[in-house]
């Protein structure tokens, strides 16, 4: 990012909390997404929702939800209809990527099961990028188990892992962040090094050391390439061993 570039950190969210779909519908029927945090009735009835997607105690995902923040990460819902008797739709969360400043992670996106099949994932999608866009930032990154092929329609296309901050940034600084992450790389380079030189030295007095054994040959060659990520196969896992797919799209 160039120092005259805008920085989607110095962006207040006042102006672009809401962001209102356009369709040829009645007022009552149009679609609003709101950052949960200017909603905080909606408490419980998303933790619900998130919840009918991936199982969880519902004090904890509520704990979770109530990180939301405009300094990020921020958690979307997409709502219809007038204050006081809207639906609730859909939510998505937003955090930052540590060290890529104009990126922002997308995960937790889920749709109410009653209301899928109407083209709600793709509003709560473009929806949500809106609002990304209108803070500042430039991409989107995330991953998927099994709906590479629907965001790729989207203009998704496939990428490399991000390291995401998630809920840190709520009480520790990006540029804090940034530091472990050059910290530990830096401390871990050290050690390799610290091991190498004491491998290299002797004990005074002491016998030297046998000759080392004899270098076996090198295996033969692998007649199937490593994998490459495509939208049927992917090299990486989560936490729990299952496949998963990295995606991005600049927005």
């Amino acid at each position: 990012m160039s120092e005259n570039q805008t920085s989607p950190n110095s962006r207040l969210d006042s102006d672009c909390e809401i962001s209102t779909l356009k369709l040829d519908v009645e007022p009552s029927e149009k679609v609003h997404v709101v950052p949960l945090h200017r909603r905080p009735d909606l408490l419980v009835p998303c933790a619900d929702l998130v919840n009918s997607e991936w199982q969880r105690s519902q004090a904890a995902r509520v704990h979770a939800l109530q990180k939301s923040c405009s300094d990020f990460p921020v958690c979307l819902v997409l709502l219809r209809g007038p204050r006081g008797s809207e639906r609730l739709l859909g939510h998505a969360r937003l955090s930052r990527v540590v060290g890529q400043g104009g990126s922002l992670f997308l995960e937790s996106v889920v749709v109410s099961r009653p209301e899928r099949g109407k083209g709600l994932g793709r509003t709560l999608m473009e929806e949500t990028e809106r609002y990304a866009k209108n803070r500042g930032f430039r991409r989107l990154v995330l991953t998927t188990h099994d709906k590479q092929h629907f965001y790729a329609h989207l203009g998704y296309v496939l990428s490399t892992p991000v390291q995401n901050a998630g809920a840190m940034t709520t009480f520790v600084p990006m540029e804090m962040l940034l530091r472990f992450s050059r910290t530990s790389n830096e401390e871990t380079q050290r050690r390799t090094e610290d091991r190498q030189a004491q491998g290299g030295g002797g004990v005074l007095g002491s016998s030297p050391p046998p000759p080392p054994p004899s270098i076996p040959p090198p295996p033969p060659p692998q007649s199937v390439e490593p994998i490459l990520q495509t939208l049927t196969e992917t090299p990486y896992r989560d936490a729990k061993g299952t496949s998963i797919y990295w995606m991005h799209k600049d927005i």
